[in-house]
């Protein structure tokens, strides 16, 4: 953050987060009265009373939403309830999954621009309700469940796969297990095919999430999906001619204490530039053994 300051608001360099917070809150706030828009999303739209409400801690969604002149607020189509009445629910699931609150600080209800006699709000408000590949999930019994996410982060947190790569490695803009079934199911499966295998199937995001969304379930029928895809298409003719390269060797024993002799006699590949590369940076390899276990088995 510091370099980042120094670089984009040509500060001297500051490493206190204290004074970096103040340099952020005199620069930022300025930014936020000039603003003529102010674009928001939103956690939930209620359909009775039309209000658009937005979960937050920091504040900084409801001076988006009340200083500028024009307001629009993008919400996905998944995120219509149908009354106020239902809303209490997910509030109290949204905060106790997310952060652990019993409610987050700032709950805000928008129901349009300023009326006459106000000083806050803007003098034009517009929701845009985003489909991007929603409708088509409808149909679909088992994957439709995806749309009930409320974005709480729950299964983020259990995930030991989120939790060592981090959210930066996630194509899109959703991260993390939610991620890896809702993308292929909003892009299509062969926009990033490699997302519904990114996981372990530990079951974590499941048993965390707290509207039952299956998860794991959901990710082995993306798994089936692109496999069909790659099948249909003729990719991945290299895996598959080393996967049955591997199934013969297996098969031939004799050639294959051949073939671990061989390999124990090279040792490891090491290095940034070989195959192993990007792997061996987050791990080490313990070395290999003098013997396999079939010599050791003649010898005893």
């Amino acid at each position: 953050m510091a370099d980042l300051f120094e670089r984009c608001l040509h500060v001297p360099q500051e490493t206190a987060i204290e004074k970096q917070t103040a340099l952020a809150r005199s620069v930022l706030r300025q930014k936020f009265l000039a603003a003529d828009i102010g674009i928001s999303g939103a956690n939930f739209l209620v359909a009775d009373s039309g209000a658009v409400v937005i979960v937050e801690n920091e504040g900084n969604a409801r001076l988006t939403t009340s200083a500028p002149k024009i307001h629009i607020a993008v919400a996905g189509i998944e995120k219509v309830i149908p009354r106020a009445q239902d809303l209490a629910t997910f509030l109290k699931l949204l905060a106790r999954s997310a952060t652990g609150q019993l409610l987050s600080v700032y709950t805000s209800f928008l129901s349009g621009p300023r009326r006459a006699g106000e000083i806050d709000g803007p003098d034009e408000f517009y929701v845009v309700l985003l489909d991007n590949g929603r409708t088509r999930l409808l149909p679909d019994k088992s994957k439709r469940q995806s749309l009930y996410c409320i974005r709480c982060g729950a299964c983020l947190n259990a995930c030991p796969v989120y939790r060592k790569i981090g959210g930066h490695s996630f194509p899109w803009v959703y991260s993390g297990p939610i991620g890896a079934i809702l993308t292929p199911q909003f892009m299509g499966v062969q926009h990033e095919p490699a997302l519904p295998f990114a996981s372990s199937l530990c079951g974590a995001c499941g048993e965390v999430c707290p509207v039952k969304i299956d998860i794991p379930k959901v990710l082995l029928e993306l798994r089936s999906e692109v496999k069909k895809a790659d099948a249909r298409e003729g990719r991945n003719r290299l895996e598959k001619l080393g996967f049955q390269a591997f199934a013969w060797l297996m098969t031939h024993p004799r050639l294959f204490e051949m073939a671990g002799r061989i390999a124990r006699s090279m040792g490891w590949p090491t290095g940034s530039n070989g195959p192993l590369g990007a792997w061996l940076s987050e791990r080490d390899l313990p070395p290999l053994p003098a013997h396999s276990f079939r010599e050791m088995w003649r010898r005893r």
